[in-house]
């Protein structure tokens, strides 16, 4: 484990753009497993499985699996799990980071277990860490693919994510309903560059995690301020440069930000993405690698209804055919 906690960088600390992939260059494809788990959990509740087990969670995971794996990319391939969200580095750093959330119900953490077990059945690399989020998995691993050569696809509907698609061809799909936003879609669409996500975050809060922001600063407030300093670093180091932003209550906001410095960079800690966790599986070992003997019969025992399960071993097996040969790789975290 590293000492802390280290931040993907400030907008304006490096190049505006990565280096453009090579002509022909792979993708590696992160999935962020929870949204689509919960999404099948809230469409499926406690739906039985065959042995009786709440398994709607299971069932509609593995039915989206079968929908959109067989039309992924050739290339690494990896699915993020969160398990952090009471004790990870941010909990501790801000007792209040997340806490309105209610825990999830035992049925559906015995499911997210269950799912997790499918994808090892399958050969697909699934990992989780005790101080990280999925989100950070997720960032780390696109530096170290796109270091490689490699432009990133990130499955998710997660705006956090937007700081990860720093490539041109990069993108952030949500296979379920077409959208794949771009980096230039990010731009147009925020007013600001995916490497300024995070301060945005920052001034404005985010009430799904519980992070406050500046009285009356909203997302297009917080772009604007932006837009002109560059920075959440440029912001702090002159307050009181925001009175000649265009935006509605200067002055006030110049007063919050000369006072609240501090809350401002213990939220951008909070908002920030972690790029670089040691210790995760290496771009060769992630790719698909077919189907573990006796995955058939296990299938079974996680719930998974038959039709499903022939479906899944012939995807997985698909998927390996085309990727290079790797060592074999089991998943990672607990």
């Amino acid at each position: 484990m590293s000492p802390g906690p280290v931040l993907a960088p400030a907008p304006g600390s490096g190049p505006t753009h990565p280096a453009a992939p090579t002509a022909g260059a792979e993708v590696a494809t992160l999935v962020d497993s929870s949204i689509f788990v919960f999404r099948a959990w809230f469409s499926r509740g406690e739906q039985p499985d065959a042995l009786g087990r709440p398994g709607g969670a299971v069932h509609g995971f593995v039915h989206s699996l079968c929908q959109w794996l067989p039309a992924l990319p050739p290339g690494p391939l990896a699915f993020a799990f969160d398990t952090s969200l009471r004790s990870g580095f941010r909990h501790r750093i801000y007792p209040a980071y997340k806490a309105h959330r209610p825990p999830a119900p035992e049925a559906l953490r015995t499911q997210f277990q269950r799912i997790r077990e499918v994808l090892d059945c399958l050969g697909l690399t699934q990992l989780a860490h005790p101080d990280f989020e999925a989100d950070d998995l997720i960032a780390s691993l696109a530096s170290t693919a796109r270091a490689q050569g490699c432009r990133i696809d990130v499955l998710s509907a997660d705006k956090d994510l937007t700081q990860v698609i720093l490539g041109a061809e990069d993108r952030l799909r949500d296979p379920e309903r077409g959208t794949a936003l771009a980096r230039a879609d990010i731009e147009r669409r925020l007013r600001i560059r995916p490497e300024q996500v995070a301060d945005m975050l920052a001034l404005a809060g985010d009430r799904s995690d519980n992070i406050p922001g500046l009285a009356g600063v909203g997302p297009g407030t917080a772009a604007r301020m932006l837009r002109r300093f560059g920075d959440l670093n440029a912001i702090l180091a002159d307050p009181a440069g925001i009175r000649n932003c265009r935006i509605r209550g200067a002055a006030r906001i110049a007063e919050q930000v000369a006072a609240g410095g501090d809350d401002l960079r213990l939220a951008r800690r909070l908002t920030g993405l972690v790029n670089d966790i040691p210790g995760l599986p290496s771009l060769g070992t992630m790719y698909p690698r077919g189907a573990r003997p006796g995955a058939s019969e296990r299938l079974q025992e996680l719930g998974v209804a038959s039709g499903y399960g022939r479906r899944l071993l012939a995807i997985a097996d698909a998927l390996h055919r085309r990727s290079p040969e790797a060592p074999a790789q089991v998943g990672v975290g607990p």
